[in-house]
């Protein structure tokens, strides 16, 4: 009996299918993972390129809130999503998100500078299912156009 358990102990037959045994599952959730991570990275840039879009709509046309949505949904194509524009604002140029009247000085002796942002959000589904655990249920693009 001791002669046929020091024979099997020598043996190196099959090492190599049970390292990938144990291996390959833990790959496998991996590659599942990046994959997830990819696609909401995809994503995310889509949300941010209509939100660009949308503000260089809004640089030419401030006022027109149905067309920035418009030029958003435009850019956002099949995908989808929820857009919101918060309309013309001023705020101190360089820092802070406070509102301050537009007229005269109100930024230490500067004037303000006049806002328009646009965001869009997505619900986002994960491709293969791993990355629903980790990844925000929710992706969103925001843009910040100074119009002056």
């Amino acid at each position: 009996m001791t002669a046929l358990l020091l024979r099997l102990g020598g043996c190196r037959r099959a090492v190599a299918a049970a390292e990938f045994a144990v291996i390959a599952p833990v790959m496998v959730l991996l590659l599942a993972g990046l994959v997830d991570l990819a696609g909401a990275l995809q994503q995310t840039i889509r949300l941010e390129s209509a939100a660009r879009a949308g503000a260089q709509y809004a640089m030419s046309f401030p006022s027109d809130t149905a067309g920035i949505t418009a030029a958003t949904v435009s850019a956002l194509g099949s995908s989808g999503g929820t857009v919101s524009v918060v309309p013309a604002y001023c705020a101190c140029p360089g820092g802070g998100t406070g509102v301050v009247a537009c007229e005269g000085t109100p930024c230490n002796g500067a004037p303000s500078a006049v806002y328009v942002e646009i965001s869009v959000t997505r619900t986002y589904t994960a491709i293969i299912g791993i990355g629903g655990f980790v990844l925000p249920s929710t992706l969103s693009g925001t843009a910040v156009a100074r119009l002056r």
